[in-house]
C-alpha cells in the first residue's frame, strides 16, 4: 500500500465541493501525475474533478464525464488515481455500493487508487483535521488507510478554510453544473487559480 499525499488543489476542492451542496451527496474524482506514480511509494494527488451533487450512480452520466476526464487526463500528464464522496446525511460517513464500485473501477487501471470518505460533520469553516477518511483495497475488501502514511500539510488545511469563509465553494462547478449548461467549465480553472492565489 503506497503512501498518499493530498496536494492543495485537490483537497480545497473536495472540501468546496462538500460545502456547496451540504443537502445532498456528492461525489468527484482525484487526479495524480501519472509520471510520478510510476515508482508506486507515494500517491500525490494534485487536484480534483467534481463529478456530481444530484444523483451519484446514473452509470451513463458517469461515464460520459469519466470519458471527458480521462481525455483531458491525458493532455496534462495526470491519471485517475481516487474517488470521493460525501452520503447525503451529516452522520453517515460509510462506504457505500457506489464508492466501492467506482473506487473498484478505478483500481482496475491503478493499483493503489484510493476512496476518500468525506465527513459531513468535518465539513465547517474551521476544520482541523483532514475532512476525510481515506480506504484502500486490500485482497477483496476495502481497508481504512494507515493514517501515518498520508499527509496533508497545515497549509493546505489552512488555505482550505480562509477559501470556505471567504464563500468560494459557490464558485465551484461540478458535472451536473456542466451538464446544466456547457458553458459551466468541471475544470474549474478560475477556481484553480483562486486557490494558487492563496497558498
Amino acid at each position: 500500500m503506497a503512501d498518499v499525499a493530498v496536494g492543495v488543489q485537490a483537497y480545497c476542492k473536495l472540501l468546496l465541493h462538500s460545502a456547496k451542496y451540504p443537502h445532498c451527496a456528492v461525489n468527484g474524482v482525484l487526479l495524480a501525475e501519472e509520471g510520478k506514480c510510476k515508482d508506486q511509494k507515494v500517491v500525490r494527488f494534485v487536484d480534483c474533478i467534481p463529478l456530481f451533487h444530484l444523483s451519484l450512480g446514473l452509470a451513463p452520466m458517469l461515464e460520459i464525464a469519466l470519458l471527458q476526464i480521462d481525455s483531458y487526463c491525458k493532455s496534462k500528464g495526470y491519471i485517475i488515481a481516487g474517488y470521493y464522496q460525501a452520503n447525503e446525511n451529516i452522520d453517515d460517513n460509510q462506504l457505500n455500493h457506489v464508492a466501492k464500485t467506482v473506487g473498484k473501477k478505478i483500481q482496475e487501471y491503478f493499483s493503489n487508487a484510493c476512496i476518500f470518505m468525506i465527513d459531513n460533520r468535518q465539513v465547517n469553516p474551521d476544520p482541523v483535521s483532514e475532512v476525510y477518511r481515506i480506504y484502500s483495497l486490500k485482497d477483496t475488501s476495502w481497508k481504512e488507510h494507515d493514517k501515518s502514511k498520508r499527509t496533508v500539510e497545515e497549509e493546505t488545511i489552512r488555505t482550505a478554510t480562509e477559501l470556505l469563509k471567504s464563500g468560494a465553494h459557490r464558485k465551484l462547478l461540478d458535472f451536473d453544473n456542466h451538464l446544466d449548461n456547457v458553458k459551466n467549465d468541471w475544470r474549474n480553472p478560475e477556481l484553480s487559480d483562486l486557490i494558487s492565489r492563496c497558498t
